[in-house]
């Protein structure tokens, strides 16, 4: 029996919103992160990995400025990123701590603010319980990273870009990064916010009734972390 890829089944405005990192060593990592088997501690260290392929595509497009270094050789002209240009990258927590921490290696000028979001498992929707958004910030100029490894219902992800966009950051403005989406949670962030972007490592298949991506890999927060309930 063939099976249709999650992805055939968006719209093409909506697959035009998202971009799988598609990498050898994704695939790899992607597969210990799956496996019930792994540690906590391979876990981490894989969910660290994929992170960073995911973070690498989605700052692909970061403003770049001239600068002139002298090398051990000569002078020449290089780029930086540009000073000009605030850079946030926002955690929900708790998973998305870890993608979080490699955005932070990935990009040192930027400020890390957390949001605290969970999902109430009765009625699926989020609930905000911590919010370090700064207001000094020049929000109108500023580059948002958005970090969660699982993009489920998208309930979280749509309240935490909500909240952005309140502060005054144009949703051109705004990647959200994961390392697992479903169609559902894609299909529901990019209704509610049609100019943001999608960064994902791989688009899986649906939801279960309890609204896990399947095949996904579990509560990633409980995996990271080892809180799991035996």
């Amino acid at each position: 029996m063939e099976f249709s890829h999650p992805m055939t089944n968006l719209s093409t405005t909506v697959q035009s919103k998202v971009s799988v990192c598609d990498h050898p060593l994704l695939r790899h990592y992607l597969t210990i992160l799956r496996d019930c088997e792994t540690s906590v501690e391979i876990f981490r260290m894989a969910m660290k990995r994929v992170s960073q392929l995911v973070l690498i595509e989605a700052s692909r497009d970061l403003p770049l400025s001239p600068r002139n270094v002298k090398t051990p050789i000569t002078e020449t002209v290089g780029q930086t990123l540009s000073p000009d240009v605030p850079l946030l990258i926002v955690p929900i927590l708790r998973a998305g701590l870890v993608m979080g921490e490699e955005a932070a290696q990935l990009l040192p000028t930027a400020r890390v603010c957390h949001l605290g979001l969970y999902r109430d498992e009765e009625t699926y929707l989020p609930v905000t319980y911590y919010n370090k958004l700064p207001d000094t910030l020049s929000y109108e100029k500023a580059q948002i990273f958005v970090t969660d490894p699982m993009l489920a219902t998208g309930g979280s992800a749509v309240a935490a870009i909500d909240l952005l966009k309140k502060q005054g950051v144009p949703g051109e403005n705004i990647r959200f990064a994961c390392v697992i989406a479903a169609p559902e949670g894609i299909e529901n962030l990019v209704k509610h916010h049609p100019d943001i972007y999608i960064f994902t490592g791989v688009v899986d298949e649906r939801l279960n009734e309890n609204a896990y991506i399947v095949p996904g890999l579990g509560d990633a927060g409980d995996r990271m972390f080892g809180t799991l309930k035996h």
